[in-house]
């Protein structure tokens, strides 16, 4: 008996958070070393092979010196380990890019991390991305990969738990006023984990499967698979307009790209086995959505195309449409991929890009509880729905509204969290903009980066041209970055509530 005492002390289960991530994160180094190894380039297998069996040493000593700690107060244990991830984890995963990368300064190696982590793929290597070797762009994607899974299994296991990360005002609100205890919140995790893994991997490699079948390299199709389910749009290729596979793998890429519309689709299990329908006011609003903005941007192509005598042209109409379609999905998910007929129907039509268009459909974002950032399509349609009481209110004061299927999910308070959460994310928008422009950045400069790492879509930047690229940027401008994606990434809601008093009273 005292042995197994003895052994359940010493588990693994019992280290704190971060050094379990800091575990996971020693173990995935192993892959790129395999593969690697498997194309004979020995210093990327050997500099991650050390780096890994390097930080799970690190990692299970201060997991040994701090394991028997018991927080105080569990909701604050949750939160500051969710910071400490996000702050200090990226630290680990970018030492083996400096070791491998000539003149990379540990500054940039973390933003590069930290931007795949928070799934927002803001690269300081998009001009050319054929110089860094295949496993550091696997190791850029696999991050990405898990820092999408990551959110979608904390949300669940310990946001809900605490009401926030889009549950404040939805269907699972109410099931707690607080985050589970330490016990409760690792059981949940692992439940949740379960949950969630086989379906995410799953369609991760179906996707994966079809991009390579289609004509995509092994590293561009897994690649492009994890960054579409994770909405990191992490790519080796800089993009999947410049990907073999065609329109064949933009299909597939669109229909995988639904389950960061709907958390029905990764977490379908959980919800009695529903998938998003048109009663799912997430999955009519992201239609509505995407369809007007497709409408409105053919509309705009073939009025400059009118202009210069090339409205006639059937197949420029078509390539108009699908890059429109395609582009303003990928956008509206925070994924930030482009068709490879964006470009084409920029051609036909002689205008430049739209880039207001899509910043205001990253600002929109997914549906909660998904990879997506933004402000999500639930948070739009709560305040919608109560714009619209509003006006019901003012011909018919005394009137009794009908309650809609979409509306039932939504608490008293909802429309109150929902404006509340809008004007936050203005706040901070509006904040980083000013720490931007004191680094010497213009408005449009400011306005379009502080968009981009807060709603974690970091290819918002060639929205802006050529000369807008991460890698010209200054060190502050980019350390400013890193702090919105951690904010963009954990919702201004969670960081209010961990700045809450009460939270450190006792």
């Amino acid at each position: 008996m005292k042995a197994r005492q003895r052994l359940d002390a010493v588990a693994p289960r019992r280290f704190p958070g971060f050094i379990r991530m800091m575990l996971l994160a020693s173990l995935m180094m192993q892959v790129p070393a395999l593969v690697g190894a498997s194309e004979r380039n020995w210093l990327v297998a050997r500099v991650f092979l050390i780096h890994g069996v390097f930080f799970a040493f690190v990692a299970v000593i201060i997991g040994l010196a701090t394991m028997n700690r018991m927080p105080r107060i569990a909701e604050r244990y949750h939160l500051v380990t969710l910071v400490l991830i996000y702050a200090l984890l990226p630290v680990v995963l970018a030492t083996p890019l400096t070791a491998i990368v000539p003149g990379t300064t540990i500054g940039a190696a973390y933003f590069e991390m930290l931007s795949c982590l928070t799934t927002t793929g803001a690269t300081l290597f998009d001009r050319s991305p054929e110089l860094l070797p295949a496993p550091l762009h696997l190791w850029r994607a696999m991050v990405g990969w898990a820092g999408g899974f990551m959110a979608l299994v904390v949300v669940y296991a310990i946001l809900a738990p605490m009401n926030l990360g889009g549950f404040e005002f939805a269907e699972a609100a109410g099931e707690g006023r607080s985050a589970a205890s330490l016990e409760e919140a690792s059981s949940r995790l692992v439940r949740f984990a379960g949950d969630i893994g086989p379906i995410y991997g799953g369609l991760t490699g179906v996707l994966a499967l079809v991009l390579l079948m289609a004509g995509d390299p092994p590293l561009v199709a897994v690649s492009h698979a994890m960054s579409t389910l994770s909405t990191s749009g992490v790519s080796p290729i800089n993009g999947t307009q410049n990907a073999p596979s065609g329109r064949i793998g933009e299909l597939a890429i669109l229909i995988l790209l639904l389950p960061a519309v709907s958390h029905r689709i990764t977490n379908y299990t959980d919800r009695h086995r529903r998938l998003p329908s048109f009663d799912d006011p997430q999955f009519r609003l992201m239609l509505i959505s995407v369809l007007g903005v497709t409408l409105v941007l053919y509309l705009r192509a073939f009025a400059g195309a009118a202009e210069i005598d090339r409205q006639h042209d059937i197949a420029g109409s078509l390539r108009a449409i699908w890059g429109g379609l395609f582009t303003s999905l990928s956008f509206l998910t925070t994924t930030g991929f482009l068709s490879a007929d964006w470009r084409a129907s920029q051609l036909w039509s002689n205008l430049p890009q739209p880039g207001t268009i899509l910043m205001g459909l990253a600002v929109m974002g997914g549906g909660i509880a998904t990879t997506a950032g933004g402000v999500k399509l639930f948070r739009l349609y709560v305040l919608y729905r109560h714009g619209l009481r509003e006006l019901d209110l003012l011909t018919h004061p005394s009137a009794i509204a009908r309650q809609r299927d979409g509306e039932r999910l939504i608490t008293r308070a909802g429309a109150r969290i929902a404006f509340i959460f809008l004007m936050l994310f203005l706040i901070a928008i509006a904040a980083i903009m000013i720490a931007l422009t004191a680094t010497g950045l213009g408005f449009e400069e400011s306005l379009t980066f502080a968009i981009a790492s807060l709603t974690t879509t970091g290819s918002l930047a060639g929205t802006l041209g050529e000369g807008a690229r991460y890698a010209v940027l200054p060190d502050s401008a980019l350390a400013i970055l890193s702090v919105g994606m951690i904010v963009g990434r954990m919702e201004t809601l969670v960081i209010v509530a961990l700045l809450n008093p009460a939270f450190w009273r006792r």
